[in-house]
């Protein structure tokens, strides 16, 4: 629960530091003649909305670019080294072991 409250705020503290580096609000304090602090903002709603959409056109072109250089890539170059069909070994009529006494008794390949 701690975790999940830590990342809530830390999405509310990067989405305000974003929002004010864009220029999506600007936040005003004044000091009134009795000392106290008033604080004045102001939303430009309509930047927020352009940024977003814009942004989010960027991020569709990017995942679309890459998703293409990836399926020109699996065409291109098809996998190397992929194996072929599995075949189980033969045995002879009338051995007692069947394919795994083929296997143990006969003798090693020779090192490439």
């Amino acid at each position: 629960m701690r975790n999940l409250l830590a990342l809530v705020g830390a999405l509310v503290i990067g989405f305000a530091g974003v929002g004010w580096y864009m220029g999506w609000y600007t936040v005003h304090f004044t000091r009134t003649p009795e000392g106290t602090i008033h604080v004045d903002g102001d939303v430009n709603a309509k930047k927020v909305t352009e940024d977003t959409s814009n942004g989010a056109k960027q991020v569709e072109a990017f995942i679309g670019s890459q998703a293409q250089k990836a399926q020109q890539g699996a065409e291109v170059n098809p996998p190397a080294n992929t194996p072929g069909p599995i075949t189980t070994p033969k045995t002879e009529a009338g051995k007692s072991g069947g394919w795994f006494d083929t296997i143990i008794n006969s003798p090693p390949a020779a090192p490439k």
